[in-house]
C-alpha cells in the first residue's frame, strides 16, 4: 500500500535551506525553477479558450499559406516618412 504524506514546510524555512546552498547549487536549484515554471505556464496557456482559438487561428493561416515568411520581412527596405525628409 503507497501512503504518501504531504510535508508542509514554512515558506522561511525553505529560503533559510536555500541560503545555505553552495551557488552552483544556487544554479542548478534556478534551472530546475525555470523549467518548472515553463512547464506551469505552458499548462496554464493551453487552458486558455483565447489563447488556444489563437494557436488555431494561427495555424490555420499557416496552412492555407497566408503568412509571410521572416527572411521576406528581414530583407523589406522600411518604408522612410515623407514628413522626415
Amino acid at each position: 500500500m503507497n501512503r504518501e504524506k504531504q510535508l508542509q514546510l514554512p515558506f522561511s524555512a525553505i529560503t533559510g535551506l536555500i541560503e545555505k546552498l553552495r551557488p552552483s547549487d544556487w544554479l542548478k536549484l534556478r534551472e530546475w525553477l525555470d523549467e518548472k515554471l515553463a512547464e506551469k505556464e505552458d499548462i496554464l496557456m493551453l487552458q486558455n479558450p483565447r489563447i488556444m482559438r489563437e494557436i488555431h487561428q494561427a495555424l490555420s493561416a499557416y496552412r492555407a499559406g497566408k503568412y509571410t515568411p521572416l527572411k521576406k520581412l528581414r530583407d523589406k527596405p522600411a518604408k522612410k516618412n515623407k514628413q522626415n525628409v
